[in-house]
């Protein structure tokens, strides 16, 4: 009994710093940013977000970034507790890496607005990354 507990957890001890050393190297920096209102769109999200200068300032997430396979650009997390929302952005080595757009389920909250029909958006929404001004 003691040798099986034993090879256990040399075994996880070895997965474990196997796992840390695939990190290893790699710069993460994520920043956090509550959002003011949200504007869907069948282009994507129009985001309106409040900058460190307490000045507005808006943001296209385009729905090509949102997929449901591994190596999106951005991802939709659902809920309804206070913190809701926020997105927090992801930079691997300075460079945009993915977004992850924190909100409210109930589009019936304050937090989701709707953009007024007719307006051409597909420029705005033809962006490679978001912009860095937080």
């Amino acid at each position: 009994m003691r040798r099986t507990a034993a090879i256990v957890v040399l075994a996880v001890l070895a997965c474990s710093a196997a796992f840390a050393q695939q990190d290893a190297g790699k710069d993460v920096y994520v920043k956090s940013v509550r959002i003011a209102r949200v504007y869907p769109n069948g282009l994507g999200y129009r985001i309106l977000y409040l900058k460190s200068t307490l000045e507005y300032a808006e943001m296209y997430v385009p729905t090509t970034w949102l997929s449901f396979a591994g190596d999106s650009k951005a991802n939709v997390i659902w809920g309804n507790s206070d913190e809701f929302p926020y997105l927090s952005i992801y930079y691997v080595n300075g460079k945009f890496d993915r977004i992850l757009l924190f909100l409210h389920s109930n589009m019936h909250d304050i937090s989701w607005g709707t953009l007024p029909p007719g307006i051409d958006l597909s420029s705005q929404f033809n962006v490679q990354e978001p912009p860095r001004d937080f």
